[in-house]
């Protein structure tokens, strides 16, 4: 088992109290503002043997994350369990359907066939910054697929899939040096965090950085990555937690504005090997994150761009667990 001590903010093994842990790290965001909800595989290494032995997981979809002093957003549990029926993973899934498509029509083995996707930003009237994006479509392929870095580091985030800024997106897995420089440990073993720092620019209007605390599950039918960000680095010289306004002066030239902290992402991703159809993988995303005012400055840009980032994104997973 593990837990997470907030003297450090790391996940380190213990057998007692991992959830409240977490929870703890998670509240303290609470004086803080969340990041961004575009980065979703982010650490698809180093598994545990389920995600009950998961304590981001589980304090995500028990506790929630606290994304300002008055909002805490829960992440829902999977759609799909261990241990289900081929007519049973069928059925749960035409629920979360609700008649939107056909089963033949989802599962069907094609690089457009259809995902679903949801954007819950009900409060955005009442002025809360609080969103939580959910996604969920079929692919084709193996499950090893998912477990490599070159997957990790090709799927990083949906904003890159969409990215006309030229700036790119960066992504690198902290070193054990890196680490013990900040007072974090992560080891080799099955079940060790992993801290992964993340530059990428959102819907080419805000330019991120941001590191985050990441932890997989596996079973034999499933892998689950739990992702948070982790406030250690908010002010952190090297990969600090933070966004910076992307605008055109007036002569039309792009300009980045100063970094502003950030602290406040959380997210899981769950691939489930389907018994029936032959080679079908149900994959689901789920992000909690805040948007800042400063982001898109009351526009609601996520509901007008965010499905065509997504299609871009998902057609890019089917072509590589397909290969």
């Amino acid at each position: 088992m593990l837990s997470v001590s907030m003297a450090n903010g790391t996940v380190e093994r213990s057998c007692d109290g991992e959830v409240a842990r977490v929870w703890d790290m998670l509240s303290d965001m609470k004086i803080r503002w969340g990041i961004s909800c575009w980065i979703i595989l982010l650490a698809l290494q180093f598994a545990t043997p389920c995600s009950a032995a998961n304590p981001i997981y589980q304090a995500l979809v028990e506790k929630g994350l606290a994304l300002s002093p008055q909002e805490t957003v829960k992440l829902p549990p999977p759609v799909l369990t261990e241990g289900m029926t081929s007519a049973q993973q069928k059925a749960a899934i035409e629920t979360l359907l609700a008649g939107k498509y056909e089963w033949e029509t989802f599962a069907r083995k094609a690089l457009v066939a259809p995902f679903l996707l949801r954007i819950n930003d009900e409060g955005r009237e009442a002025g809360q910054v609080g969103r939580r994006v959910d996604l969920y479509f079929i692919t084709y392929g193996s499950l090893d697929s998912m477990r490599g870095d070159d997957f990790l580091k090709g799927q990083l985030n949906f904003a890159a899939a969409d990215d006309e800024s030229g700036d790119g997106s960066r992504v690198k897995i902290l070193t054990a040096d890196e680490l013990s420089k900040r007072g974090l440990t992560a080891d080799q073993l099955a079940g060790s965090s992993r801290w992964i720092a993340v530059e990428s620019t959102l819907l080419n209007k805000v330019r991120l950085r941001l590191t985050t605390q990441n932890l997989k599950s596996e079973s034999a039918d499933s892998i689950l990555i739990a992702s948070v960000v982790d406030p250690k680095f908010v002010n952190d010289p090297e990969y600090p937690n933070d966004w910076r306004p992307i605008a055109a002066d007036d002569s039309g030239r792009r300009q980045i504005g100063a970094p502003q902290p950030y602290a406040g992402l959380a997210s899981y991703v769950k691939g489930a090997q389907l018994s029936d159809p032959a080679g079908a993988v149900f994959i689901e995303y789920h992000v909690a994150f805040a948007e800042p005012q400063g982001w898109f400055h009351g526009t609601n840009l996520l509901r007008s761009k965010l499905p065509l980032v997504v299609q871009n994104m998902v057609r890019k997973i089917r072509r590589s667990t397909e290969r």
